[in-house]
């Protein structure tokens, strides 16, 4: 998530951090590893974004960026933040090339948590439903390491929806989460069919459909555009979905009487 939201979360801190790493995921995504000051410890709660102020012009006006936290907090590594950034254009390949620049340097970024009120905030008894497409993986990634953290045994599961099979960059750790819990299911799939693709393919909702008689009282958290969210929420109602039981920062920067149709 790059887009300029809302503040909508009380409890926020400025932290002065580092760039500690930046890591390739594939040809055009990366993981941004941020770093905050020794003896820090950095306040959010899964499912929430923060603030990050760049210079990218270089000329004393840094610009403010929101990205989501792919995180979750691990007591062990209290001042560790985890960006997804994909490269899907010129501003985004600027922003890692800057990024890069300042990887491993003593240089410090300003950065702003958190914020969002999408957070984890459900009642781990019940059965959760965890929807992303493309990168909005990354706030179910954080989510689903907290839910496991907190509650080892929770019904989780999790599809992740991608235009190309190449695009599944975080396959792997799905997967092992999945082996390692029974009570964890993974579902990658692929838009539209591909001969280099043997798992599923359609749309996300049409998925769940096939994998789910009733979604009554499933807490369900979504992270796409707001086609998608409001899309999925609406054809799964067919399966009990109530909306009361979804959360997606998408119901805060785009309310359904606001949204324009595609």
């Amino acid at each position: 998530m790059t887009q300029l939201l809302s503040n909508s979360h009380a409890c926020q801190a400025d932290y002065v951090c580092r760039v500690h790493d930046v890591i390739a995921l594939g040809a055009d995504t990366f993981e941004v590893e941020l770093l905050s000051p020794l003896g820090s410890v950095v306040n959010y709660q899964a499912g929430q974004y923060l603030s990050l102020e760049l210079d990218l012009n270089k000329d004393g006006q840094p610009q403010s960026l929101f990205y989501t936290i792919a995180n979750g907090f691990n007591p062990e590594q209290p001042r560790r933040l985890q960006l997804i950034i994909q490269k899907g254009s010129h501003f985004s390949e600027k922003i890692i090339n800057h990024l890069t620049e300042l990887s491993g340097l003593n240089e410090e970024i300003k950065v702003t948590l958190a914020m969002g009120r999408a957070y984890l905030q459900t009642d781990l008894k019940l059965p959760h439903l965890l929807i992303a497409s493309g990168s909005g993986i990354s706030k179910i990634k954080c989510l689903t390491e907290e839910i496991l953290r907190q509650q080892p045994e929770a019904d989780v599961s999790i599809y992740w929806s991608n235009k190309h099979p190449n695009d599944f960059y975080f396959l792997d750790t799905f997967k092992a989460w999945a082996d390692t819990h029974s009570n964890v299911s993974f579902t990658p799939i692929l838009e539209s069919s591909d001969n280099a693709w043997t798992g599923r393919s359609g749309y996300i909702y049409q998925v769940i459909e096939e994998d789910f008689t009733h979604l009554r009282d499933v807490q369900t958290y979504l992270c796409g555009s707001p086609q998608m969210v409001y899309g999925t929420i609406d054809k799964l109602k067919s399966r009990g979905l109530d909306e009361k039981d979804c959360y997606s920062d998408v119901f805060e920067f785009a309310p359904r009487e606001e949204r324009i149709s595609v």
